[in-house]
């Protein structure tokens, strides 16, 4: 099965992008780093979840590429760039849910999604 959000021709909504998500996401304003290699780039993370987090970088990094996130409040957090648009980068957690729900601890409240029954 393909990834709904792999292709980034077609704007979707931000309801929609939830939907689709596993992991509830969380609206922060936070100054970060992004380390690519040996390459360092301060970045703003401006969503985050369990699995992934939008990130606003200046530089382009091409989907696949490895880096870390890391923040003075969480840590550093290896990561995938999932897509970008502009300026937004999408990354992608390497590491499993569990695992960054216990770096994170009760910082931020973050939980995977549960599915909730549909109203006829």
């Amino acid at each position: 099965m393909s990834d709904p959000l792999e292709s980034r021709t077609t704007a979707i909504s931000d309801d929609e992008a939830a939907a689709l998500r596993g992991t509830v996401r969380k609206r922060v304003l936070w100054a970060a780093e992004l380390t690519h290699g040996a390459r360092r780039f301060d970045c703003v993370v401006v969503d985050l979840s369990l699995g992934g987090a939008r990130i606003h970088l200046a530089q382009p990094l091409a989907k696949g590429e490895l880096v870390t996130l890391v923040l003075d409040r969480l840590g550093a957090l290896r990561a995938e760039v999932a897509w970008q648009e502009e300026q937004s980068i999408g990354l992608s957690f390497v590491d499993d849910a569990k695992s960054i729900a216990a770096m994170i601890g009760n910082r931020l409240p973050l939980q995977v999604k549960t599915p909730t029954a549909k109203s006829a």
